[in-house]
């Protein structure tokens, strides 16, 4: 009875949290800037720095009844759960840099009761071994009130209602990849936070309820200002930008493989029981990948031992992927999460991070007493946009191809863009230059593209280079990354026409293009320049002379594909100055452009393979450097076709990943070629084969087996399918105006939405000769859009809202 009982009330909890959905109140609009803070930063006395620590802070105080509103910030370092009278609210800061620290603004009141209430926040610190992206400077948390709520609840210097203690049961658990002993990975290289380690001997059971008994809590102590100095001594604050993240209930899947055959096809809708004495193991399929904080309750079972490792998918014995749905003497080889059992009712363990699993697998080894496994669940943290966009066309695979592509960039998309779900989360421009695209073709939304761009320009140094990957406490330089910076803010003007948030970056663009400008002093192509000291990557190529990332191994000396860059970056700031009103910049940026590009041809085209060579010695072929000569038209436009032909159907060149088949495939849309596009897209078909639910990182070899089995630089389909198939592209900046030309491709019929900024298009195209009315081309539009419908050189005015448009073949 006693165990049923705590299972109801655990299934009450997670009833609950169905209801979350709290709002960050400085968006869309800056309400209570920095200037309404008043606190202080407070830490626990014993807090040394730079160590794994949790952190439990409490603060009681009493209401004559409960407020209409009552309105906080809170910060943390480096994260931070928040909970009223016992109920989880929300979790952050949004990922920022220290000079840059977000801070969330909420208004909990409909938490509050009159009488006796609870705040109460974990605050976690991941040690040495944090996510990469994680930038830190001591263990410390920050509560602002704002009103009539500011006595009650401010962390000041030195009076306030605050109480603290070390959580003495947790740990970080760090993930080996490259120390000596046993991997938890497969491959290098993991930037992601290290896993828990909890002991429930030492738990401070309900420390976030209301009757809990805190009067052992230590006072918390005073580490910093938060506004003083010219803003902080130690952080400087910025309120979030981006809205708050979801928190909703799902579950993990159910059991597909046991020592315990009675478990099979368990789904955790019931306690499962888990003998004394036991050593039992058993996987867990959720049949798709997903992420979220995992959340387990159980009783009982003192002392016993649990291990939860997750991983995106199986592998073989000897580490090769199989089919993803086979499980069958396939092993589980990922990060995880270990407890130690107190022997109490509804012990609950949430981990402090994310996790990303297809599948989960239990290691419970139990002692003298019964383990009682109440419920399994886990919560998903994303960002709270809606997703409208759609796609279904006559192809099962095309629409399969769809999915898994927006997936990828759901499960990555949190409050900022994450590289990969699994391995680093964090923010690349490469990738991002790709994944900001697809969510706005998903969604419309621009609150994540605005703050990359404002979050990578943080990053430039004084030679013009961005860090590849930021908000970042390491030093990635890709220079070839700092020109993607430039190619995506003419992306984001394409997308909006939002002069006035373009104008902030000139002088960030004019330092990138001035510092890779000044590498330019030999035959018009690239020197090595900074490659000496920083790499040019490229794209992980697939064949020989591949150069990890970089085609020519040389440091970049005279390559082709990185000047062709260039003269890209070149055309995308001119496009921009022209709108900031700019014209003598732009026209600087344009003649340079034109004079490398040229440089470019004359150097490297290949009078025999009649492609372009990756360098001036002819030494190297690859697919990249004729895809951007194609882009920027180094390749004169009538020999374009030709090379395209030559370079997709070439077996011995370099040929592109999955991430640079995003310009591959803007080549082959430039050219109108469907047939090959077709063709490019057979890596994805493959993925379906698999029953990949996702997009990989790259390629799979023998020498370079993939990791990151969720990878939103590899989904650029989706984009292509909307606007290359389906034709949808804007004529002027920010869909003022439109062209529908649907290539079709081998695709006979195509429907869906595609989001943009000022609202989605809806449409069902048709391409057959012969169709009822009702199965016509018809077209959704929005009220400020104008534009055409093209196909097979006829042109039809296209009119504001739903319509139906008949064009004879």
């Amino acid at each position: 009875m006693k165990k049923q009982f705590w299972s109801f009330i655990f299934l009450m909890i997670l009833a609950s949290d169905l209801s979350f959905g709290q709002t960050e109140l400085n968006i869309p609009k800056v309400v209570f800037g920095p200037e309404y803070i008043k606190s202080s930063w407070v830490t626990h006395p014993e807090i040394r720095g730079g160590e794994d620590v949790a952190v439990l802070f409490r603060n009681s105080f009493y209401l004559e009844e409960k407020p209409k509103d009552f309105i906080l910030n809170i910060s943390g370092d480096n994260h931070y759960f928040l909970y009223v009278n016992g109920k989880f609210f929300s979790h952050g800061p949004q990922l920022g840099e220290i000079t840059h620290w977000k801070y969330e603004t909420v208004n909990i009141a409909d938490y509050l009761v009159s009488g006796k209430n609870v705040i109460a926040v974990k605050l976690v610190n991941y040690g040495k071994r944090r996510s990469l992206g994680i930038q830190s400077v001591f263990t410390c948390l920050l509560v602002n009130g704002l009103g009539e709520a500011a006595p009650l609840i401010n962390t000041n210097a030195h009076q306030n209602n605050w109480k603290c203690t070390i959580d003495s049961s947790f740990s970080a658990k760090e993930v080996n990849w490259r120390e000596p002993g046993p991997k938890d990975i497969v491959g290098g290289f993991y930037a992601n936070n290290p896993t828990d380690f909890v002991d429930f001997r030492h738990f401070a059971h309900d420390w976030n309820q209301k009757e809990f008994d805190d009067s052992l809590w230590t006072k918390t102590v005073f580490f910093e200002s938060a506004n003083s100095m010219g803003g902080s001594i130690t952080y400087i604050l910025e309120p979030r930008n981006v809205p708050m993240l979801t928190w909703e209930n799902d579950s993990p899947g159910t059991i597909v493989r046991s020592n315990f055959t009675e478990y099979l096809n368990f789904d955790f809708s019931k306690s499962l029981l888990i003998p004394a004495n036991s050593d039992v193991t058993f996987l867990i399929d959720k049949k798709s990948i997903t992420n979220g904080f995992p959340i387990i309750s159980f009783s009982d079972g003192k002392n016993s031992q649990l291990k939860i490792s997750y991983a995106e998918n199986l592998f073989r014995k000897d580490h090769s992927k199989p089919n993803r749905d086979e499980v069958s003497d396939h092993i589980l080889i990922g990060y995880s999460d270990s407890l130690i059992c107190d022997g109490t009712i509804n012990q609950v363990f949430q981990s402090t991070a994310m996790r990303t699993f297809r599948y989960i697998e239990f290691n419970i080894k139990t002692q003298n007493q019964p383990l009682t496994i109440n419920g399994f669940h886990y919560q998903k943290s994303d960002c709270p946009v809606k997703v409208l966009s759609s796609f279904k066309s006559d192809d099962s695979t095309y629409n399969r191809v769809y999915d898994i592509c927006r997936h990828t960039v759901e499960l990555c998309t949190k409050d900022y863009f994450m590289s990969d779900a699994y391995y680093e989360t964090m923010q690349y421009v490469g990738d991002t230059k790709i994944q900001a695209l697809l969510w706005q073709a998903m969604t419309g939304d621009l609150y994540l593209t605005q703050n990359a761009l404002l979050q990578f320009a943080h990053s430039i140094d004084n030679n013009g280079n961005i860090l590849g990957c930021y908000p970042s406490r390491s030093t990635f330089i890709y220079p070839t990354y700092s020109l993607i910076w430039v190619e995506m803010l003419f992306d984001y003007l394409v997308q909006t026409n939002d002069q006035n948030f373009l104008k902030q970056f000139k002088s960030g663009i004019q330092t990138v293009i001035d510092g890779f400008g000044s590498q330019f002093l030999d035959k018009n192509l690239l020197v090595k320049g900074s490659g000496k000291k920083y790499r040019y990557f490229v794209d992980w190529y697939s064949g020989p002379e591949n150069g990890s990332g970089t085609a020519t191994k040389n440091e970049g000396l005279h390559s082709a594909v990185v000047t062709l860059h260039y003269v890209n970056a070149l055309y995308s700031a001119a496009k921009v100055m022209e709108v900031i009103n700019e014209p003598i910049l732009a026209k600087k940026y344009q003649l340079e452009a034109k004079k490398i590009k040229n440089r470019v041809f004359k150097e490297c085209f290949s009078s025999t393979k009649k492609i372009l060579a990756e360098r001036p010695d002819h030494s190297v072929f690859d697919q990249h450097s004729n895809i951007m000569g194609i882009l920027t038209d180094a390749i004169p436009l009538g020999q374009q076709n030709d090379v395209l032909n030559r370079i997709v159907q070439d077996s011995v060149i370099l040929t592109s990943s999955y991430y640079y088949r995003y310009y591959l495939f803007k080549a082959i849309q430039k050219a109108d070629r469907p047939d090959l596009f077709e063709t490019s897209l057979k890596p994805w078909f493959e993925l379906i084969s698999q029953n990949m639910t996702t997009t990989l990182e790259r390629m799979e070899s023998p020498e370079k087996p993939t990791r990151s089995e969720v990878h939103p630089w590899s989904a650029s389909p989706l984009w292509y399918f909307f606007t290359y198939l389906a034709g949808i592209n804007p004529k002027k900046y920010s869909y003022e105006e439109i062209e529908i030309k649907p290539a079709f491709g081998k695709l006979n019929k195509i429907q869906g939405e595609m989001g943009t900024p000022v609202g989605s298009i809806i449409f069902n195209l048709n391409k057959r000769k012969k169709i009822k009315k009702e199965k016509a081309r018809e077209i959704h539009i929005p009220e400020s859009m104008s534009g055409f419908l093209v196909f097979k050189n006829k042109k039809v005015a296209l009119k504001k809202g739903r319509h139906i448009y008949m064009i004879s073949l």
